[in-house]
């Protein structure tokens, strides 16, 4: 597989993939920068990007429909998770709907994925993964979840380049797998090959949640049953079950 180029300072990984995957960069080639001076993640929040950190985008090409591309926040999520897992960086590590690492109430990194067209018109998109390795931000911009680092939670701080090669290696294997299993007849929508081990680390499921609008308006509240093969959220409320699409609302526990 290839290796990562690691730059010491960019804008912004995504930025840079972007531009390269429409000029035709293949599946997974991909890019880290000890520094970025214009991180972004969901809804076009700023991303902290101190050096220290893992800032790591790769460029995914995987023989799936342009729909079933929202998949891939929870394929990179479970990668990164069991990159963690097999470095023994994990304990009380778990995914956060719809696409952040959580551990001890607190946001410990990020998945970021941008869908675009390439010159020749075929569909591809760039996986940008943030993780608080050495720093964890004083100030996260998300509706104020405080942040966490791999340092903060193991008293070691883990050395940033095999971890981002462990990280880019199973994201691409986990596409390769996902995108191949998609295809089979029985599967019915873009989570399903991967639901049961996506929810086994969600956080939260079984307790009370809201969900909350882009704005922070309370959309709803109830016990956050399950994430469908379609990738919303299921809560159930007094008036019954209530789904929820990323693109509409994120949960905080109650």
């Amino acid at each position: 597989m290839r290796a990562v180029e690691i730059v010491e300072v960019t804008g912004s990984t995504n930025d840079d993939l972007l531009k390269a995957g429409k000029e035709g960069a293949p599946h997974g080639y991909a890019l880290a920068a000890r520094r970025q001076t214009a991180g972004r993640g969901r809804r076009g929040h700023t991303w902290d990007s101190s050096e220290g950190n893992l800032l790591l985008s790769i460029v995914l090409r995987p023989k799936v429909s342009p729909a079933d591309l929202c998949g891939l926040a929870a394929v990179c999520g479970l990668a990164a998770l069991e990159s963690l897992e097999g470095r023994g960086l994990a304990e009380g590590v778990q995914l956060k709907w719809p696409n952040d690492l959580y551990a001890r109430g607190k946001k410990l990194g990020g998945i970021l994925i941008e869908a675009a067209k390439d010159r020749d018109g075929a569909y591809f998109a760039v996986a940008g993964i943030g993780i608080n390795v050495a720093y964890a931000p004083p100030t996260v911009p998300d509706a104020g979840l405080p942040a966490v680092s791999l340092g903060d939670l193991n008293g070691t701080v883990p050395e940033l380049e095999p971890l981002i090669a462990d990280i880019h290696a199973a994201t691409v294997k986990k596409c390769d797998e996902w995108a191949s299993e998609l295809a089979r007849p029985q599967a019915h929508g873009p989570l399903s090959p991967l639901i049961k081990q996506y929810q086994e680390r969600l956080a939260w499921i079984g307790e009370e949640v809201a969900a909350l609008s882009p704005d922070g308006a309370e959309l709803a509240r109830g016990e956050f049953m399950a994430v469908d093969d379609y990738g919303r959220a299921v809560l159930g409320t007094e008036d019954g079950t209530a789904s929820f699409s990323f693109e509409t609302a994120s949960l905080r526990p109650l």
